[in-house]
């Protein structure tokens, strides 16, 4: 991504932040007048199938997997919400190698080069590296994480085996923390802030050996 691009969206994400300050600011009290759990409990009315459903179909269309992350955790018990999510995840990450890479590459293509991305050149020696980088790569939307890696025709059995472990320890702490916080768990809640903790070490870390051993290769 160029320069001017990432000027770009950290303007816009300041923007975003500053108007979204001042409307929570402006409608501070219908906001506390909202009850999180009588939403939580309208959307657990319609049952865990479509939830999870609409949770592996939507973030194709680019929607976010956060919320759906957080209100699984609020909305059901926490196997059912691990569970769920993982299973959801994983479909989603088929879908999305099986649209990107086979059957709609040409408009795949045009869309992350519309984002700034090039598809990355992914080498038996390389792919692991590449898939990992990119799944632990902060800000990097998760669609577009699963098109680059279609894209990139990383083999469909490498993809899933580096993705669903991945993918499934960073989403299981966020799903931990919203059932604690509804919960009340104190204990649960410091638990999954250690995880956060310790997953960011842990991909810090993971980045850094990454990028060494992709400039050792680089080297004559």
């Amino acid at each position: 991504m160029s320069l001017g691009k990432v000027k770009m969206m950290t303007g816009l994400a300041i923007l975003g932040l500053v108007v979204g300050g001042l409307l929570v600011w402006r409608y501070q009290d219908e906001i506390r007048a909202i009850d999180i759990r009588a939403m939580v409990e309208w959307i657990k009315s319609f049952g865990p199938i479509p939830f999870f459903a609409a949770m592996a179909i939507l973030p194709l269309l680019w929607a976010p997997v956060s919320p759906f992350l957080i209100v699984a955790g609020a909305a059901y018990d926490l196997p059912v919400a691990l569970g769920g999510c993982g299973l959801a995840l994983a479909i989603n990450m088929a879908i999305s190698w099986l649209l990107a890479g086979k059957l709609f590459r040409p408009a795949f293509e045009r869309l992350v080069h519309r984002f700034g991305y090039s598809v990355p050149e992914v080498t038996p020696k390389t792919m692991i590296s590449i898939a990992v980088l990119l799944r632990i790569t902060p800000g990097l939307p998760f669609p577009l994480q699963n098109y680059l890696l279609g894209l990139a025709k990383m083999p469909f059995a490498w993809y899933m085996a580096i993705s669903v472990p991945l993918t499934l320890a960073m989403a299981s702490s966020i799903i931990i923390f919203s059932d604690a916080i509804l919960k009340g768990n104190k204990t649960v809640v410091m638990l999954a802030v250690g995880l956060f903790i310790a997953l960011g070490l842990i991909v810090r870390q993971v980045r850094a050996r990454l990028k060494r051993k992709s400039l050792a290769e680089e080297s004559p």
